[in-house]
């Protein structure tokens, strides 16, 4: 009859006379699994129950019991509910079936976890088909009922890691420490209160120690799990401890990625030279005109001096004298090609000007691991943690580091150096806002990841509500909620700050809002070189007048 809904459904299955649940659900990884034994005693059903906890995979049980057992089912009865078991019993009275589901139930006065039998009668069967689709909707339907601790304790362990759960003072504390609620912050906290909430639960944490740098070495809190000391841990943890403990599935991701220091070029007058790079055509023109202009006199039968040419077309070139008289026809031509010329040196320095002091250019960023190990930013990285991953392009850069004590000082020493580090995503918008310059962000990250992190909370294995937790926790994830609460931990003054941040450094803009002008304050070093060259007259003429008056005198 199952086998028979089954494949009308199109459900997966693997027929076997043996029971061995180990090897038959290890060679199968997807799909929905079902087993569906017989026991016709209850020293079998016993049997059977020992065997579901050697089966690793989610698996749906039936069972169709020739005998009630009730006996052997109340004593198994703590066991059966860690499970998702049906038993069907034939009902000799009326012909057809009666299906039994075992359901925990906490006590709300002991606060112990117990279980109740609750039995159903399903349609007749005959012949391996049903009267109706009453028995489809009873085996395969995935009725969930959020489980209940009666306002009992739910403890979990929180561990410490940026922004999922932080802590200001924590350095006299031990694993198993007791926390208050408004002595931690961060994602995963408001998360747990939310979880602890949804179970009618009154919710303690715990502090247990974890390593933020290397957090893969440190393992000693999962005795308080499997013990029963605590019901769950979270706070940025990982699924890396095996099928020990239970997980509650992907909630968070976190990128690790290169980022590195920039600013925008300050203003100087070296850095205007190299705007006006182009001028020396102008100068290579300036001697040209000067030649052709010295050889057309002289075929001309006209005095001229090369040093008065040379002092003369300079002159008419930035506008400070008048180009020479031309008496002929030749003389007339280049002295207005040469004049043309001067204008377009005149707008080309002008627009050079303007552009330096208005236009601020967006400096050179980079989009891929190569691009920045191509350049000169030194990279800062923690010693004992620097080669988390195999990589080529991650392990060059990483032999050439330099080392830092932690994530702080690695941001440190990226700002003091203008070099480069490995951080976590969620720590970037922090130090974007907080290095911010003039709404301006003076660190950045390159497109490629190093490795994508999946967070994930840890589950006591044989708690009853790990079904429920899964589910509730999966949810607030497909919901958004899960990052929305990701974003108001870092802050979402923050977050937004530090993406206007971003886009205003990458961006080619002005300054200024409305109307970019040139004030004398930004001009003030053409006024220097021009007093500096008035005093150098005067001194010059002083000197003059000294040696004239001593000429007279002799």
């Amino acid at each position: 009859m199952a086998v028979t809904q089954a494949v009308k459904y199109q459900i997966p299955i693997v027929i076997t006379d043996e029971i061995n649940g180990v090897n038959v659900t290890k060679e199968i990884d997807q799909g929905t699994l079902f087993s569906l034994t017989y026991s016709d005693n209850c020293e079998d059903l016993s049997k059977m129950i020992d065997l579901f906890k050697e089966i690793d995979k989610v698996v749906k049980h039936f069972v169709i019991l020739n005998k009630l057992c009730k006996v052997v089912i109340s004593e198994k009865l703590n066991e059966i509910q860690m499970y998702n078991v049906q038993f069907f019993v034939q009902d000799q009275e009326v012909g057809g079936f009666i299906a039994m589901t075992v359901n925990p139930e906490i006590n709300h006065k002991s606060c112990l976890i117990e279980g109740y039998i609750k039995m159903k009668r399903v349609t007749i069967c005959s012949n391996n088909t049903s009267k109706d689709n009453k028995i489809h909707q009873t085996l395969f339907s995935s009725s969930y009922v959020p489980f209940n601790l009666k306002k009992c304790n739910f403890s979990v362990g929180m561990a410490t890691l940026y922004p999922y759960s932080m802590k200001k003072t924590k350095a006299n504390l031990e694993s198993f420490d007791p926390l208050l609620i408004e002595d931690i912050n961060g994602s995963d906290v408001e998360l747990i209160k939310i979880i602890a909430s949804y179970f009618n639960a009154t919710l303690n944490l715990h502090y247990v120690y974890r390593n933020e740098e290397n957090p893969y070495f440190d393992s000693d809190y999962l005795k308080f799990v499997i013990n029963g000391s605590l019901d769950a841990c979270a706070g940025g943890l990982y699924k890396i401890y095996g099928n020990i403990v239970s997980y509650s599935g992907i909630y968070s991701t976190q990128a690790i990625v290169w980022v590195y220091s920039v600013e925008r070029s300050t203003r100087s007058w070296q850095t205007l030279v190299g705007k006006t790079h182009g001028l020396y055509v102008f100068l290579i023109f300036y001697i040209l005109h000067s030649i052709v202009w010295w050889i057309v006199c002289k075929f001309d039968d006209e005095a001229v001096s090369m040093k008065d040419t040379l002092l003369y077309s300079w002159g008419a070139l930035v506008g400070a004298t008048s180009v020479p008289d031309a008496r002929t026809v030749k003389q007339r031509v280049l002295n207005i090609l040469y004049l043309i010329m001067g204008l377009y040196l005149s707008s080309y320095v002008s627009c050079q000007i303007y552009s330096y002091l208005t236009i601020d250019e967006p400096p050179s960023h980079y989009d891929t691991v190569e691009q920045l190990n191509a350049s000169d930013k030194t990279a800062y990285l923690v010693p004992v943690s620097k080669y988390f991953v195999k990589d080529v392009k991650y392990e060059t850069m990483a032999n050439m580091s330099r080392d830092c004590v932690n994530f702080k000082d690695c941001e440190h020493k990226l700002i003091e150096n203008k070099g480069s580090t490995v951080l976590i995503d969620g720590h970037l918008p922090a130090l974007q806002a907080r290095t911010a310059v003039n709404d301006e962000a003076r660190v950045l990250r390159v497109t490629d990841e190093i490795l994508t992190i999946y967070h994930e909370m840890i589950l006591r294995k044989d708690s009853p509500f790990v079904k429920s937790y899964v589910k509730v926790t999966q949810r607030l994830y497909e919901s958004g909620i899960c990052r929305k609460l990701y974003d108001e931990a870092i802050g979402i003054l923050l977050v937004d700050k530090a993406k206007i941040a971003n886009k205003n450094i990458l961006s080619n803009s002005y300054s200024c809002t409305v109307g970019c002008k040139i004030t004398l304050l930004q001009l003030a070093g053409i006024f220097y070189i021009w007093i500096f060259g008035c005093i150098l007259s005067c001194i010059i003429f002083v000197i003059e007048i000294l040696i004239n008056r001593e000429k007279l005198y002799n």
